[in-house]
């Protein structure tokens, strides 16, 4: 029932993640909608407007169909309007009961009253990637492109745009003039801003300021996925992970602020587009191929092979074919990519329930990319939020931080298993040379030996019963100690002495920590000094929270640099596991008299409930 529970939680946790998000925008964009004025029937009242901030004008537009008007001509009243929703395409709008084309022309407006006079105001069009010109007043406030361009025209005409107006009365004109000859589908396809001018530079700061720093993330990302991909070669799921970071910071190039239009000016409009395709494409294909690789028993190779297929040949399309065709396929893309999606999700929710490294995290990650996907395609949310999220490209950002995090665990992971086997090679080097000791012992005084077996059992009771805890107290690891050096002294005598100088004892360490010192003292110190000597195992407080535990013998001593036999297999264990917990490692001395003393010196962790740890 528990492991059951364990995989139903694995699988519908992330769900209910990704929910929460969609269902938090949601709320949002129906509560920004309602807080703030909408255009009905041409007209945007502020009257009621609270100008707390600025907001996005959606509604009620009048429309004119082919024709580019300014304020004088429409006001003559020899045209007639629509009133359409906007922002919209135009090709979702009819006249007499006939659907607009993609390609063509057509003039905004609506009046806006409520406003104050004297109020200096701000107008942001995001880069629409089309030709218009916007009017306040009959004055001609700010213009994208030229009249009469196509896709051929360069990307630096089609940047976010702001304007201000401060009106001498309480109402003014907008019309907006669009023309489009380059996509499959025309119109006002996003929305303009509205609000004081510091409102609405504030706002378009923010757009700049979240865009630079999402790229910053996504770079640093890659570089993350790179390092970790060269320090493990073999691990090419790493490498894929950098290049959908890439291929999304393509996305981030092509989208807001328009970094390409900036750095590459001559650039044509049609180019840029297509590069923000391709990185689509060639993303849902790299997600699609990491599942693969990491979970490769849940996705059959021949699924691989199609989607590459499929890649490779609407990549193919999008260079190739004409432009408008290219764009008037796009919405067929995006539904192609709700289906790799949905894919990916079902292979994931697999490998949650199947309890896989990772996968409940990019499970909820992939959750909110199919719901972005359908939120952006399907929910007329116009808030300003939105758009920052659109900026962000929020769903693919929260893949790649998962995968992060994922790393990071499987490097903690990796970590945990090497000091694991590092203990592993401790302990049948002890476990030999005990027995060794026993069997020696055995053939000369049978119930010396006895007894020794039953210390040695009771040693290795204690020592395994230490895998459930990385940390030990210092008295657990005096009574491995106190075990090891009977066994010793029972092999070479009493010869061979041990004290102990301990001022501080109610502290934890990482297990096996003196058992190897002091074994290293015996082998190493003591036993190549005829006359024998003595071992002092020490502990004491040291000054900001640490404590220093070592060993300290009368013995051969030593010289670090031409004596290594000092630092066998268990030494070289204990600073390999001080490196990965504390960054340390072991510090050798010569004490006043000779011989060697070796400590490690780490921070205090109270032991909390000593006697209950030691059951």
């Amino acid at each position: 029932m528990e492991k059951k529970t364990q995989k139903f939680g694995r699988t519908v946790l992330p769900l209910m993640f990704a929910l929460l998000v969609i269902s938090g925008l949601i709320f949002h964009a129906h509560l920004a909608e309602a807080q703030v004025p909408s255009v009905e029937n041409g007209v945007l009242d502020l009257a009621e407007w609270n100008g707390e901030k600025a907001f996005k004008i959606n509604g009620e537009w009048e429309f004119y169909w082919d024709t580019l008007l300014t304020e004088q001509e429409i006001g003559t009243g020899r045209f007639t309007p629509l009133l359409v929703t906007a922002p919209n395409e135009w090709s979702d709008y009819k006249i007499n009961g006939t659907s607009l084309p993609g390609k063509g022309k057509a003039t905004y407006r609506i009046h806006v009253t409520g406003v104050e006079a004297g109020t200096r105001y701000g107008v942001r069009i995001q880069d629409m990637a089309t030709i218009y010109r916007l009017y306040i007043d009959n004055v001609l406030a700010v213009q994208n492109g030229i009249f009469g361009n196509n896709e051929t025209a360069t990307v630096s005409v089609y940047l976010p745009r702001i304007t201000e107006i401060t009106p001498d009365d309480g109402s003014f004109d907008l019309i907006l003039q669009i023309e489009n000859d380059a996509y499959a589908a025309g119109g006002m396809r996003d929305p303009v801003l509205f609000g004081t001018y510091e409102q609405v530079s504030a706002f378009d700061r923010l757009l700049s300021n979240t865009g630079a720093a999402a790229a910053a993330v996504l770079i640093v990302a890659c570089l993350f996925f790179l390092v970790f991909f060269m320090v493990h070669r073999g691990e090419k799921d790493l490498l894929i992970l950098s290049g959908v970071g890439v291929l999304i910071l393509f996305r981030f190039l092509t989208t807001g602020d328009v970094v390409l239009a900036v750095a590459f000016s001559e650039m044509s409009i049609s180019a840029m587009v297509r590069i923000l395709f391709l990185a689509t494409f060639w993303t849902q294909f790299l997600l699609y191929y990491f599942i693969y690789y990491v979970y490769g028993n849940l996705i059959r190779k021949w699924q691989v092979v199609s989607l590459l297929v499929y890649t490779i040949g609407v990549s193919l399309f999008t260079l190739l074919f004409p432009f408008y065709i290219v764009t008037s396929a796009y919405k067929l893309m995006n539904f192609v990519l709700l289906i790799v999606i949905s894919a990916i999700i079902a292979q994931l929710t697999r490998a949650a329930w199947q309890g896989r490294e990772g996968a409940s995290l990019l499970l909820g990650a992939s959750w909110l990319i199919l719901f972005m996907i359908f939120y952006e395609l399907f929910a007329p949310d116009r808030s300003a939020i939105n758009s920052l999220l659109l900026n962000l490209h929020m769903e693919y950002m929260v893949f790649v931080l998962a995968q992060v995090a994922v790393v990071a665990q499987r490097y903690r992971r990796a970590q945990e298993l090497e000091i694991a086997h590092l203990k592993g090679q401790i302990r049948p080097h002890f476990i030999h040379n005990s027995l060794t000791s026993i069997i020696s012992i055995s053939r000369t005084d049978p119930d010396r030996a006895r007894e020794l077996l039953v210390d040695f059992s009771s040693y290795l009771r204690g020592f395994y019963d230490y895998d459930r805890d990385e940390m030990v107290t210092f008295q657990e690891e005096l009574e491995l100690v106190r075990a090891y050096t009977s066994l010793e002294q029972a092999r070479f005598g009493e010869k061979f002495r041990v004290t102990y100088d301990v001022e501080a004892e109610d502290f934890l360490l990482p297990s096996l920590m003196l058992q190897p010192l002091v074994e290293n003292a015996f082998i190493h110190g003591l036993r190549e000094k005829d006359e024998g000597g003595t071992i002092t195992v020490f502990a004491k407080g040291m000054k900001n929270n640490r404590v220093r535990i070592g060993v300290r013998d009368d013995g051969v001593g030593f010289k670090i640099n031409s004596d290594p036999a000092r630092r066998g297999v268990g030494i070289e264990n204990i600073n390999r596991r001080l490196s990965r917990i504390y960054r340390t490692s072991l510090v050798y001395s010569t004490p006043e008299g000779g011989g060697c003393e070796v400590y490690l010196e780490i921070p205090c962790k109270e032991a909390v409930n000593n006697e209950n740890m030691a059951d």
